[in-house]
C-alpha cells in the first residue's frame, strides 16, 4: 500500500483503467445472470429407477470400502452398466 497520492504513484491504475475494469466487471456480472437464467430454465432430471439407484449405490459403497483398490469393484460396476443399459433400451423403445 502506497502513501503517495494516485497522481504521484506510478503503479496506481489510471482513471481510464478503472473505468475499463468496472465495465469488464459489469459484463461478467451480466454473463453470470444470463447463465443463471438459462440454467434455471433447463429440465429437472428424473429420478433414477430403483434398480439403477441400487446398483449405483453398490458401486459407491464398494469404492468407499476399497478406496485403495478400486479394481476390486468390477462386479458392481458391471452390474451398474447392465442396469443403465436396460434403462436406455427401455427409453429408446418408449421413444420409437
Amino acid at each position: 500500500m502506497s502513501l503517495l497520492p494516485d497522481s504521484l504513484n506510478p503503479s496506481a491504475p489510471s482513471e481510464e483503467e478503472r473505468k475499463r475494469r468496472a465495465q469488464s466487471s459489469q459484463k461478467v456480472q451480466e454473463g453470470i445472470a444470463k447463465l443463471k437464467a438459462t440454467l434455471s430454465e433447463r429440465k429437472v432430471l428424473k429420478d433414477l429407477p430403483p434398480e439403477v439407484e441400487k446398483a449405483r449405490s453398490a458401486v459407491v459403497a464398494c469404492l468407499r470400502l476399497n478406496d485403495r483398490r478400486p479394481l476390486d469393484c468390477w462386479q458392481e460396476v458391471e452390474s451398474f452398466k447392465r442396469e443403465v443399459r436396460k434403462m436406455e433400451e427401455k427409453f429408446v423403445d418408449g421413444v420409437l
